[in-house]
């Protein structure tokens, strides 16, 4: 029986099976402390193309090499797809680990969802507060809860080229009316007044806060919000005559319909207009490599008459998803913090794209002496936030609907407030 081959072949055959399924199953038995001390977490970020794209890649690369068992995986998309591309991971399920947003209602509804994760003790054990300006968190804050930390501020601002108004003999409007008679004047020289982008609601939005501004004050549209009645009222419906007013002028150049808001940009960053009214982010592309106009630019308030309210704040975010990756651990979330604040430092300090929102930041008037400018102009203003951050979803929509086709022609000032004044 010892002799016999075939009792060999079993016995050989069955020690090599065992082998076999003890090197295939060894890591659910034991546990490969080796592959267990090699394995990477990885941490999916989303976030929208731009300075905020290029300043992550720089932290998240030195964060990386300290911490070797981490890696980053960045999705970045264009902005007019983003809100589209977190909707439907809201829906489906599959949120990234850290993705950027926007405070205010659109985080608030993150928040009802149960989908943000509650940073209020790993910043009051940071004592993060007491670093950010006054009103920094608000867009972030609900119920005494805090919900992301701020990136940087922003503010809606009229941007001028000096050569233009110059050589015209021009001086920068002030008031509505004021602003009229320049629109009139460039025309008559054959200029493009004003450049702007219709294709994105937000960007025409931009002339209507204005606008409502130059009629009362900003906190009317909070009160409007909650009773669509009051649209109605002249604050806004004498607003949206002045902006169809520019429609009918056709104050904006030939193609501003079809035009994004980067377009527009760069189409008054060649010097083809003589104003245009945009973000503050702006100030990048005007005295970047590509800007004709690097060195001809102003910047002063809309042209509306009120000198002492602006559109603007601290919005941009990035928020934690509450069943991701990162909510699961605390140094995760302190890391999350850094993250933030570094990244903030580099947009506002060294990209010079962002207004400071941390008390020891500041522009440097001498590489950036455009946002300089905006930020001096606008420290003493009360900003109110953009419309879309203080409607609802359902609202935005219908008011950047509206104002597209009105921009277009298609309807007019009172169809205008017709529409944005019932439920």
């Amino acid at each position: 029986m010892k002799d016999n081959p075939i009792i060999k072949l079993l016995f050989f055959l069955g020690i090599t099976l065992i082998v076999l399924l003890l090197n295939i199953y060894s890591d659910f038995i034991w546990g490969d402390a080796s592959d267990n001390k090699n394995k990477k977490e990885v941490i999916r970020v989303w976030t929208i193309h731009g300075d905020t794209e290029e300043a992550l890649e720089r932290v998240f690369k030195k964060y990386e090499e300290k911490n070797p068992n981490i890696t980053f995986e960045i999705t970045v998309y264009k902005n007019e797809v983003y809100q589209a591309a977190i909707n439907n991971a809201l829906f489906t399920g599959n949120l990234p680990d850290m993705f950027f947003w926007w405070g205010f209602s659109k985080l608030e509804r993150l928040v009802d969802a149960d989908v943000a994760y509650d940073l209020s003790l790993a910043v009051k054990n940071r004592q993060i507060q007491s670093e950010v300006i006054d009103g920094g968190m608000n867009a972030f804050t609900f119920n005494n809860k805090i919900y992301g930390l701020p990136l940087y501020g922003w503010t809606a601002t009229m941007f001028c080229n000096r050569q233009i108004f110059s050589e015209n003999k021009l001086k920068y409007p002030e008031d509505y009316d004021q602003f009229i008679e320049t629109i009139n004047h460039l025309q008559e020289k054959n200029y493009d007044p004003l450049v702007t982008s219709a294709l994105e609601g937000w960007v025409p939005s931009l002339y209507y806060m204005g606008l409502v501004q130059g009629e009362g004050t900003g906190k009317s549209i909070f009160d409007a919000v909650k009773d669509h009645s009051l649209f109605s009222t002249p604050q806004f419906g004498n607003s949206a005559s002045k902006l169809y007013h520019l429609v009918e002028l056709g104050a904006w150049q030939d193609n501003y319909l079809e035009c994004d808001g980067y377009n527009a940009v760069y189409y008054f960053a060649q010097g083809k207009g003589a104003m245009l009214y945009y973000g503050s982010w702006a100030t990048t592309f005007l005295e970047g490599e590509l800007s004709k106009v690097s060195d001809q630019v102003d910047v002063i308030p809309f042209p509306n008459g009120n000198n002492k309210e602006g559109i603007g704040g601290f919005v941009d975010t990035f928020v934690i998803n509450k069943k991701g990756l990162i909510a699961k651990d605390e140094e995760l979330v302190n890391m999350y913090i850094d993250i933030m604040r570094e990244v903030s430092d580099i947009i506002v300090c060294e990209v010079g794209s962002g207004i400071p929102v941390y008390c020891n930041q500041s522009i440097d008037q001498e590489r950036f002496p455009l946002l300089y400018k905006i930020w001096e102009m606008n420290k003493d203003r009360t900003l109110y936030h953009a419309y879309d951050q203080i409607m609802s979803e359902e609202l935005t929509e219908k008011y950047y609907l509206l104002l597209k086709e009105m921009m277009a022609g298609e309807i007019n000032d009172e169809e205008f407030i017709k529409n944005m004044s019932v439920d």
